[in-house]
């Protein structure tokens, strides 16, 4: 069976879902809660009861896992960040291009990250349509806008094939936990690889004519081709490319009138579960510096995130 998903950290989490043998053991990290310099760190003798704890909850997670069959060779990852930039082309193209490396330029190092992701998923996507016709494709998807894109992406592609002689399951993200109430979930990626069982036994056959309606879907957002894509009340909308900064002023109203960008961006991040990443907060606030209304006071180091120096708010 092929596993579709469009986040790495996800496929990651999957491929270890698949492994036979539990994963137990191995290094565990905690924080150290304290007033600047006054925290103080745990002991040889706390470390270690902090580490058989780890250990202890790793064995009970695995304990209730439901076994997971398959081959990781075939869990098929799209990372394409569709909820963000023009869209209005073919497979993967060159607006893709662009938008990743736009996307990723903001970490040391994105530009090459940006070229491996594309030519991975160009080669997985050229294996799916190769390989669908004869296997079942299991598609997973959360609550963010770009797993609601990338259904609707993949669907796209899989039209030519003809649905009908398909067999596709979708497996969807539930509110909370599997199995955990009251433990809420926003994205797979966050699953623990003992979870992937017993989410999969919630898997849905995925009918030929709601496969079509979806997969029309994305053409009409493709014909719209706004700078993004959101999940609005349960619906994917096209939306304008201020979408977010409000909450981004949200939290900048809170901070000093000369304050670091990380903490912008970061603070934004956990007050605000979006539904993606800290690259788009970037490019918004890179525009903000661009149109006047933020200062540049330092320079990141080399080998951090753009995001990593100080601005200062416009006395406009």
């Amino acid at each position: 069976m092929l596993e579709v998903l469009f986040s790495d950290s996800a496929a990651g989490s999957l491929k270890c879902g698949m492994n036979q043998a539990p994963l137990t053991g191995g290094a565990c990290s905690f924080a150290v809660l304290g007033d600047g310099a006054g925290g103080k760190l745990p002991s040889r003798k706390e470390s270690e009861r902090l580490q058989r704890e780890h250990e202890e909850r790793e064995r009970r997670l695995w304990a209730e896992a439901v076994p997971l069959p398959g081959d990781t060779r075939d869990i098929l990852s799209f990372p394409l960040w569709l909820s963000i930039g023009p869209i209005d082309e073919e497979g993967i193209g060159p607006m893709r291009e662009t938008t990743l490396m736009q996307l990723l330029s903001i970490y040391p190092r994105g530009r090459q990250t940006a070229a491996q992701i594309l030519a991975s998923t160009r080669e997985r996507l050229e294996a799916l349509l190769a390989r669908a016709p004869h296997e079942p494709v299991r598609i997973w998807v959360d609550h963010t806008p770009d797993a609601a894109c990338g259904l609707r992406w993949l669907l796209a592609q899989l039209h030519p094939l003809g649905f009908e002689k398909l067999n596709l399951q979708v497996v969807e993200l539930p509110a909370q936990r599997p199995g955990k109430e009251g433990l809420t979930l926003g994205n797979l990626g966050e699953l623990h690889p003992s979870e992937w069982g017993r989410l999969a036994q919630d898997a849905r056959p995925l009918p030929a004519a709601q496969a079509a309606a979806l997969a029309t879907q994305w053409r009409a957002l493709q014909a719209q081709n706004a700078p993004l894509r959101a999940v609005l009340n349960g619906v994917l909308v096209s939306a304008a490319e201020d979408l977010y900064d409000p909450y981004l002023r949200w939290v900048m109203d809170d901070l000093e009138d000369t304050f670091q960008e990380a903490a912008l961006i970061g603070r934004t991040l956990g007050l605000f579960p979006l539904g993606f990443g800290d690259a788009w907060l970037a490019m918004r606030v890179e525009q903000w510096i661009a149109d006047g209304k933020l200062e540049a006071v330092t320079k990141p180091d080399a080998d951090c995130p753009a995001y990593h120096r100080t601005l200062r708010k416009s006395e406009e």
